[in-house]
């Protein structure tokens, strides 16, 4: 679903389930309790914002997927970005909870990157402001990948394919942390989709494009159903709500 692939709770794992939603309705009648926002919130950027020193190129691109599938990454050397971010599940990983260093089940869920480049914020409590910044905050988190830095850029540069890699794509600028979250961001921003879904047909003003249970669950989804939140207007997680805040 475009839009809707977001993986926001293991309650819901497709937004607009129609069996799922009438479940909720049935066992929860009062669990709308605010007025539906204007559909439209919901429309996609127009377009993507993408930093002046970070600029798409296929050199970018080719390093930032080649880090991501590397477990290398990580101090087991056996987690991956893709670990959590499968592309085969939808670009999570298809639990209800993730699971992180030493098969640590953790708080939260993983998060679809799917459209992610169109966001203004990232993780769930919105905490990085770039996905620059976003791009190695699991390498270094302890819970998560748990490599230092500063040995990740030591091996690397050990490794001849990826000095060339990074000469490539930034002439100059070295292999760094810098660097390694720029090109994971580069290629995250080359994951998107067509928007051309029943949902963002049906945003765009074709009423007949999704069907009156579905309708309702946006109802449900756009109410206070399991938190309470800002939205984060201007991106594409602007309704996107932080449902785990209560962990952060």
């Amino acid at each position: 679903m475009g839009f809707c692939l977001n993986n926001l709770t293991h309650k819901l794992n497709l937004l607009f389930s129609a069996a799922g939603l009438a479940v909720l309705l049935i066992a929860n009648p009062v669990l709308v309790t605010t007025a539906m926002a204007d559909k439209t919130d919901y429309l996609p950027p127009k377009k993507m914002r993408v930093p002046k020193n970070n600029q798409i190129t296929p050199e970018r691109v080719k390093l930032g997927k080649t880090l991501f599938f590397d477990p290398r990454l990580s101090d087991s050397n056996q987690m991956s970005c893709a670990t959590c971010h499968n592309p085969s599940f939808a670009w999570t990983d298809g639990l209800a909870l993730s699971v992180g260093r030493n098969n640590k089940t953790m708080t939260r869920a993983t998060p679809t990157i799917l459209n992610v480049a169109y966001n203004r914020k990232f993780f769930w409590d919105g905490r990085a402001r770039s996905l620059e910044e976003q791009a190695v905050g699991p390498i270094e988190s302890a819970i998560e990948m748990n490599q230092k830095i500063e040995d990740l850029i030591a091996e690397l540069k050990t490794i001849k394919g990826y000095s060339e890699l990074f000469e490539k794509a930034y002439p100059g600028e070295g292999i760094s942390k810098t660097t390694i979250g720029k090109a994971l961001a580069t290629f995250q921003r080359t994951i998107v989709s067509k928007f051309d879904a029943s949902f963002d047909r049906w945003i765009a003003g074709d009423a007949k494009a999704i069907s009156a249970s579905a309708k309702r669950g946006f109802e449900l989804f756009d109410g206070k159903v399991w938190v309470e939140t800002e939205p984060d207007k201007g991106s594409m997680s602007f309704r996107r709500y932080f449902h785990r805040r209560k962990f952060s």
